[in-house]
C-alpha cells in the first residue's frame, strides 16, 4: 500500500481548524474588546495542536493501492475502512491545487464514481509525477475493463488549452458581486453590526458634529435623528459587502473556463485554489438556466447542471456551467457547448384564473400576517413596505410558471425569488407525478413535479398551478419516447 505526501498532514489539520474559525474569531473578538489576549492565544494553540495530531493519524491510517482490477482505499482513525472500486466503475480524475501545492510541486487528485452518494470515492494529496502515474494507470486498467469513457485530462495540446468556448470576462466579476447572495448575507451581517460600528465610530470622533453619543443605537432612531449619516452608513456598508462578494467570487471563479471536446466536458476555474473538472455530456441529466431578479433587470442569468458522478465535494457551486452570461446569449451559449440540451422555450403557462394563487400565497397571506404580528409588537409594521415587492414577485411568479414537451425533452419554468428554467432529457427523467389540492381542484389546476437522479439525491423540479389537463399529453409523451428507445 502506497501512503500520500506527508503534506498531506497540513492539510488535513488546516481542514480540522476551518471547522472551528468562526468561533475562533467570535471568542477572540470578544476577548479582545474587553482587553484580554491570552485565551484567544490559548485557543488557536490548543485548535492547531489538535489538528496537528488528527493530521498525523490521517495521513498515517489513509493509504491506497492498484491492481489490475480494482483501485483500493484504506482510511480511519478509529472506524478503519476498506473501500474498493471497480476500474470500470470509475467515472473521473480530477486535479485541484492551489498556489501552496503548485509551489511544492503537489497536486490534489480525486478518484471518483458514478452513483457515489457522497461524491468523490476518494481524494489523495500526492506529486504531481505520481498522480499523472496513478490517473494513466487508472485510465489503461478502466480501458481494459471496457470503461471507454474515461480519458485522460492532462495530454492536451497547447493548441486545445488555448480553444475554450466560454471565458468569464473579469468584469462580470463585479456584476456577480452585486447580485449574488454573499453580498446580500454580507450587507445583512454588517447592518446588524452597525451598534458596534457606531460606538467605535464615535468615541473615535467624539467632536465631530456628525456623531452624537446615544445610550442605545437603533437604525431608526439614527434615521430621525441624523439622516445625512444613516445614509453615509447605509452606503459605506453596501460598498463594504460588494469589496467583500469581489473578493470570495474572485477566489473561486476567477480564470473561469469552459471548453468541450467531443464527449467531454472540461471546466477550470479558482484564483487560490485551481479546480480543473471533466464531465462526460452522457452524466447530465438536467440543465438548469438560473435568473434572480436583479439580474432579470440588467439581463443577465447563469446555468448549472445535476449530474451522476461529478460533484466531488457536495458543494452546489461545482456544479456551475457558465456563472454568469447575457441573457440573450445563454441559449447559444447552450447551444455551443451542450447542444444536447438546446431548445427554444415555447411553455404552456399558467391560465389566467391561476393568477389570484399567486397571489394569496406570495403576498395577501404574508401581509395578513406582518398585520396580525403589528399588533403584539408595533416594530414589526415597517416590515409593511416589503408590500409592493412581494405583490411584484407574485406576479412574476405567475408570469414565469410554465411548462413545455418538445424533441426528446421535458421543459420546466417556475420563480420563488430566482427564476429556474430546467430542461430535462428524456434518459434523465424518473418520474412525473400530478398533484391536486382541494382548492386547485375547484379551479381545475394541478402542481406537476418531475423528479431527476444525481448523485446526492432525487431532485423534484415543480410547475405548479398549470391546467390540468397537460397531464395525459406528458405522459404520452414519455410513452413515445419510451417506444423510441
Amino acid at each position: 500500500m502506497n501512503r500520500q505526501h506527508p503534506f498531506a498532514m497540513v492539510q488535513y489539520m488546516f481542514t480540522f481548524i476551518k471547522g472551528f474559525i468562526f468561533w475562533l474569531i467570535v471568542i477572540s473578538f470578544s476577548e479582545i474588546r474587553k482587553g484580554q489576549y491570552l485565551f484567544p492565544s490559548l485557543y488557536l494553540i490548543g485548535m492547531m495542536l489538535i489538528g496537528f495530531v488528527i493530521g498525523l493519524l490521517r495521513w498515517l491510517n489513509t493509504s491506497y493501492d492498484l491492481d489490475e482490477e480494482h483501485f483500493h482505499l484504506k482510511k480511519g482513525i478509529i472506524s478503519k475502512t476498506h473501500e474498493t472500486y471497480p476500474h470500470i466503475k470509475i467515472s473521473g480524475v480530477h486535479y485541484q491545487s492551489n498556489r501552496l501545492l503548485e509551489s511544492l510541486g503537489l497536486t490534489s487528485i480525486s478518484i471518483e464514481t458514478a452513483g457515489k452518494a457522497t461524491g468523490a470515492s476518494a481524494t489523495l494529496f500526492l506529486k504531481k509525477e505520481e498522480a499523472y502515474k496513478l490517473e494513466q494507470n487508472i485510465i489503461y486498467y478502466a480501458q481494459e475493463s471496457g470503461n471507454e469513457e474515461l480519458t485522460a485530462n492532462d495530454e492536451e495540446s497547447t493548441e486545445d488549452k488555448k480553444r475554450n468556448d466560454f471565458v468569464l470576462p473579469w468584469k462580470y466579476l463585479i456584476i456577480m458581486s452585486a447580485t449574488s447572495n454573499s453580498f446580500y448575507i454580507g450587507f445583512a451581517i454588517i447592518i446588524s453590526s452597525l451598534n458596534q460600528v457606531y460606538d467605535v465610530l464615535s468615541s473615535m470622533f467624539e467632536n465631530s458634529f456628525l456623531f452624537s453619543k446615544v445610550e442605545e443605537f437603533s437604525l431608526s432612531g439614527l434615521f430621525l435623528s441624523n439622516p445625512a449619516l444613516f445614509f453615509t452608513m447605509i452606503l459605506i456598508s453596501a460598498l463594504g459587502s460588494w469589496a467583500i462578494g469581489i473578493i470570495i467570487l474572485s477566489l473561486r471563479y476567477a480564470n473561469f473556463t469552459v471548453r468541450r471536446e467531443q464527449n467531454t466536458i472540461h471546466i477550470s476555474y479558482g484564483l487560490w485554489t485551481m479546480k480543473n473538472i471533466s464531465l462526460e455530456v452522457d452524466r447530465i441529466q438536467a440543465i438548469r438556466v438560473q435568473e434572480g431578479v436583479v439580474r432579470r433587470w440588467i439581463g443577465f442569468n447563469s446555468v448549472a447542471f445535476d449530474s451522476i458522478g461529478f460533484d466531488a465535494t457536495g458543494e452546489a457551486e461545482e456544479a456551475v456551467l457558465l456563472p454568469l452570461v447575457k441573457r440573450n446569449q445563454t441559449w447559444s451559449l447552450i447551444n455551443k457547448i451542450v447542444p444536447e440540451f438546446y431548445v427554444e422555450p415555447n411553455l404552456t403557462y399558467s391560465p389566467v384564473r391561476a393568477r389570484i394563487r399567486f397571489y394569496l400565497r406570495g403576498a395577501i397571506f404574508p401581509l395578513l400576517v406582518i398585520v396580525g404580528a403589528g399588533f403584539i409588537w408595533s416594530m414589526l409594521w415597517w416590515l409593511g413596505v416589503i408590500a409592493p415587492l412581494l405583490v411584484y414577485l407574485s406576479e412574476l411568479r405567475y408570469r414565469d410558471n410554465g411548462i413545455q414537451t418538445v424533441s426528446n425533452k421535458v421543459i420546466t419554468s417556475s420563480r420563488l425569488i430566482q427564476k429556474e428554467t430546467v430542461v430535462i432529457p428524456w434518459q434523465g427523467l424518473q418520474s412525473v407525478m400530478r398533484r391536486e389540492s382541494f382548492f386547485q381542484r375547484r379551479r381545475s389546476l394541478a402542481t406537476f413535479e418531475l423528479a431527476v437522479a444525481t448523485d446526492q439525491t432525487t431532485l423534484l423540479y415543480k410547475a405548479a398551478e398549470l391546467d390540468t389537463n397537460l397531464y395525459p399529453s406528458i405522459i404520452e409523451f414519455l410513452q413515445q419516447e419510451d417506444s423510441r428507445k
